[in-house]
């Protein structure tokens, strides 16, 4: 139920928003006069953990529609996580501060109806981010539901680590990762889709040789540290995109169950969405030698999977050739955004516009 805030003074985080332009302010005191406070958001973003109130996959995050001239959020954190802000449609970045702190997302607006979207660049293993409340000097607002979703499942590439890093040898910090410009999420914008981001840095499907946890282990997960059960089957979602086997294939490395553990994930990914067309993707990292051996690979898993009955299947080449590179060799903005158009051709070609 809302509650009337009583006005007080409190250490406020100032994120001042106008319509045109953005800008962050440094912590300062001063008072808050809320007219509604809600402890959940208007819609949650991506996969979260709505009972903890918890968000951390990369993109994952809340909306909040509200009638009014400002916002302000209380979060909790690690201190390392980064949230790409959008209000009304403009994007700003938001670092966000150690422990639990209240955020100004809007301010001196014009009276009226303003969405704010406020959704992780950072990715699982810097740790969840808890949203405790939402303060505004109207009233809040309803959200509109998705008529559309696409899910992108993968790694690093998918997570998008490195991404506004400056040349191969720059050093990876949360700083320089931002899924929103990531290749799925670009593509999700263009086509009017809802996003959804399931991806672990240096993850893939291969058990040969490794102790670490798979994608097959953490896919169900309501965030990369907290384990769940499956999710219902959701027909809203319309295309999934999976780029896994960059970290099997690397270095030269053939691993012998990477195709029946390939399988097994389309399995369960067409429980799980059963009216999306479905894109084993690969791309653009690894050698050529590397590469080929991997799309031989995934190639096989379309045919298996086609075998079983599978017809919304397909193999989708994403090796474009890079401008620049990201951190660690990763891509680049700019080849995010061609990677982007790419997908989004392939999802057109089978489901039309979205928009």
């Amino acid at each position: 139920m809302p509650v009337i805030a009583r006005c007080r003074p409190w250490p406020v985080m100032r994120f001042h928003v106008a319509i045109a332009f953005l800008f962050l302010s440094l912590c300062t005191f001063m008072p808050c006069f809320a007219a509604e406070t809600i402890e959940r958001p208007s819609k949650w973003i991506g996969r979260v953990a709505a009972s903890d109130a918890a968000f951390g996959w990369p993109g994952s995050g809340f909306a909040l529609r509200f009638e009014g001239t400002s916002l302000l959020v209380t979060l909790v954190d690690t201190g390392k996580n980064s949230l790409e802000v959008e209000l009304d449609g403009v994007p700003q970045r938001l670092d966000l501060q150690a422990g639990q702190h209240r955020y100004q997302l809007a301010d001196g607006l014009r009276q009226g109806a303003h969405e704010i979207r406020a959704t992780r660049r950072t990715e699982g293993w810097i740790g969840d981010t808890i949203f405790v409340s939402a303060e505004t000097d109207g009233s809040f607002l309803p959200a509109e539901t998705p008529a559309t979703k696409l899910v992108a499942i993968g790694d690093s590439i998918t997570a998008g680590y490195g991404l506004e890093g400056v040349g191969p040898g720059c050093k990876f910090s949360p700083g320089t990762e931002n899924q929103y410009l990531t290749y799925a999420a670009v593509a999700a914008r263009s086509l009017g889709m809802e996003p959804t981001t399931l991806a672990v840095s240096g993850i893939g499907l291969s058990r040969t040789g490794k102790n670490a946890k798979t994608m097959l282990d953490v896919i169900d997960s309501v965030t990369p540290l907290r384990k769940s059960v499956p999710a219902l089957p959701d027909e809203r979602v319309s295309a999934v995109v999976v780029n896994l086997g960059t970290n099997d294939f690397s270095d030269n490395r053939n691993p012998s169950d990477f195709i029946e553990e390939y399988v097994k994930l389309i399995f369960r990914l067409r429980y799980q969405f059963p009216k999306a067309y479905l894109y084993a993707a690969l791309g653009p990292m690894m050698s050529q030698k590397d590469f080929d051996v991997a799309e031989k690979a995934i190639e096989a898993v379309v045919q298996a999977s086609a075998a079983k009955g599978e017809t919304r299947l397909r193999y989708l080449n994403l090796r474009v050739k890079p401008k620049d590179f990201g951190c660690d060799w990763h891509p680049s903005r700019s080849t995010n955004a061609a990677m982007a158009t790419l997908l989004e051709q392939a999802i057109r070609a089978d489901w039309g516009p979205h928009d």
